[in-house]
């Protein structure tokens, strides 16, 4: 099943350690999972900023919102690239830094972007298939991979497109 059969929910939670954004995804009938979790002191900035970008270029529809929990439905096409996105900021030492790119990333301002993100988040899934993380995480990818990945993903993109994030 390809990335584009699932559906996709960015969420941003409150809890008892901060704020940590889940990139959610299900295929049709079956349960959902978290995909990506980021933590951190920027965590709900990078999330508003995202939700925003998304927002602006109708990408998204909000399903529910509080104080301490918010979600949004993501469209299909455009799922994979937010994944993807996560994947490479994920252990950045400023996710901020990443953020001025997005709405570029989204709007491929920069030639192959969308499937460069898109290819981020499906490695990680197939690799994660191949070695599911410890029972303990409560992620469907496994973290190590993931962070592997973005490592070598940032490499490529500041290299392909010379960013500095």
């Amino acid at each position: 099943m390809s990335l584009e059969d699932r559906q996709y929910r960015i969420v941003l939670r409150k809890t008892v350690r901060g704020y940590v954004i889940q990139f959610r995804s299900s295929k049709p009938e079956t349960r959902e999972s978290t995909l990506v979790r980021i933590g951190g002191t920027k965590a709900r900035e990078v999330f508003n900023t995202i939700v925003e970008s998304l927002r602006k270029h109708g990408f998204i529809t909000e399903e529910i919102g509080n104080e301490n929990y918010k979600a949004y439905r993501i469209k299909q096409e455009i799922g994979p690239v937010v994944g993807g996105f996560l994947v490479l900021i994920r252990r950045s030492r400023d996710a901020k830094s990443w953020i001025p790119y997005f709405e570029d990333f989204l709007l491929e301002k920069f030639k192959g972007s969308k499937a460069l993100l898109s290819h981020v988040l499906s490695l990680g899934i197939e690799l994660s298939k191949a070695h599911p993380p410890p029972e303990r995480v409560r992620m469907q990818l496994n973290p190590k991979i993931l962070d592997s990945i973005g490592s070598g993903f940032k490499v490529i993109v500041k290299k392909l497109w010379r960013l500095k994030g």
